[in-house]
């Protein structure tokens, strides 16, 4: 550990002196070579330093696996943690990583930003998005709400900590795979050790651009291109293909204030928004669900009131209701954003794109296409039953926004966007009627079911 701790030194000083001199600001050394500070005040003496550097973490003889890759990585960020944080050090972790993992998933690196912007900035403003802001800008400043309250100090340790993870999981640049583990396995990665600690004002509020969520797979520049509620309906195709033997394990190891539903928060719209209500209510029935679930094993089982009847039986006979709100969940993201995209587009129309500062062609990118896009990824062989049902409910939406690409392929953006428009006034029964309708019949299915998976837990026990 003390090798460890003097390599994290070493090059943590290194980077901080580039880090400042690239800024063109006085660097502060903490070694006794002062010399190498006034020498890179030029650039050709900086290019020179930061070879040196990246030479000096560079192996002699390269590995051929990820692993040992991984392995040369990570003493820096357990250095880090070891030492006495400081601001300096915590922006040796950000530039190091943000240098070394880019592979990252969307949703982790929404929450590097989200720490990050927390440790240096403190608590985000309260007041509601500006009406011209990108949905980039949006995710950002939702993300770095959802830190209200943690300190400064805690933010700082937080953020080291999933840099640990981040690192264990997807590997480095120069590894070029990601880690063999699971994120489920990632997840449950230890941190303990992030203790409170005052909070220390901090002035320098630049959050690095390279740590923000990029919810696309394809490679754009960090370019938000789809909302967040869209960018979340694979994970949640992910969560509602959980095993009932997976479903059971996990409600043994979960406290009653640990909830997977109860750290949900509506996904389309802010949770001022009063439009939101149907969002909450949704994540509001399955979290009491959830929470039925999880107390049933206060009374039931060996030592408790009813010891004959085992609580998995009660757990697998809800496990259905569960995973149908998922399917409900995303049945009702993707309706939002399309009625979202024809009001939008509305208003486009009539007022124009530089008063609502909503361009027609943002909302092909951005709304129409991903949502096209998800429809169809819900009806592949791999999902489960119920996330391919809510795609067979909405191959209607995948065809009117495939229409109307058509169009605009045809005939330019102006007539695609009312043809768009058209046809969503056309067919406002069917998401605002007969959707819900099959969303209830589905929650019906879904207990009734539960009773065959009740029974079959019984039987086993």
């Amino acid at each position: 550990m003390t090798i460890e701790i003097h390599h994290a030194k070493r090059h943590a000083t290194t980077i901080y002196t580039l880090l400042h001199c690239t800024l063109r600001q006085s660097p502060t050394p903490t070694r006794p070579t002062q010399q190498l500070d006034t020498k890179m005040a030029t650039p050709a003496a900086t290019f020179r330093a930061k070879t040196n550097f990246m030479k000096s973490w560079r192996p002699k003889n390269p590995p051929s696996s990820s692993v040992v890759c991984r392995q040369i990585e990570l003493p820096l960020v357990a250095g880090f943690c070891a030492l006495e944080l400081t601001h300096e050090l915590f922006h040796c972790v950000a530039l190091h990583f943000s240098c070394s993992c880019t592979n990252a998933k969307n949703r982790d690196r929404l929450e590097l930003y989200a720490l990050h912007k927390q440790a240096v900035s403190g608590d985000a403003p309260t007041k509601d998005d500006a009406p011209d802001a990108s949905v980039a800008d949006k995710a950002k400043l939702s993300a770095w709400r959802s830190k209200r309250g943690v300190s400064q100090s805690d933010a700082m340790q937080q953020y080291i900590y999933e840099c640990d993870r981040q690192i264990r999981v997807y590997g480095t640049r120069d590894a070029g795979e990601t880690n063999g583990s699971t994120p489920m396995e990632a997840g449950n990665t230890s941190r303990e050790g992030a203790g409170s600690a005052p909070q220390t004002p901090y002035m320098n509020n630049t959050t690095p651009q390279n740590t923000p969520a990029n919810l696309n797979d394809e490679d754009d520049n960090n370019v938000l291109l789809c909302p967040r509620g869209l960018a979340a309906i694979p994970l949640l195709c992910a969560a509602a293909s959980e095993s009932r033997a997976a479903y059971l394990a996990r409600l043994q190891v979960t406290a009653l204030t640990n909830g997977w539903w109860s750290k949900q928060e509506p996904l389309c719209l802010e949770m001022q928004n009063p439009l939101s209500l149907p969002e909450k209510l949704i994540i509001g029935l399955a979290e009491q669900v959830e929470k039925v679930s999880l107390l049933v094993g206060n009374f039931l089982g060996d030592g408790n009131a009813v010891s004959a009847v085992s609580p998995r039986v009660v757990q697998a006979f809800l496990w259905p209701v569960h995973n149908i709100f998922l399917a409900v969940w995303i049945l009702w993201i993707l309706t939002c954003t399309y009625l979202g995209s024809v009001v939008m587009m509305s208003q486009t129309l009539l007022f124009g794109a530089k008063r609502t500062s909503t361009p027609l062609g943002r909302v092909f990118l951005e709304e129409i296409n991903p949502s096209a896009r998800a429809v169809d990824s819900l009806c592949e062989q791999h999902q489960t039953i119920g996330v391919r049902v809510t795609g067979l409910v909405l191959m209607p939406l995948m065809m009117l926004c495939d229409l109307s690409n058509s169009v605009v392929n045809r005939a330019g953006i102006l007539a695609g966007s009312v043809f768009f428009v058209f046809m969503g006034l056309l067919t406002w029964w069917y998401w605002i009627c007969v959707l819900p309708w099959l969303a209830m019949c589905g929650v019906s299915v879904a207990v009734m079911s539960g009773w065959c998976f009740g029974l079959i837990e019984l039987s086993g026990n």
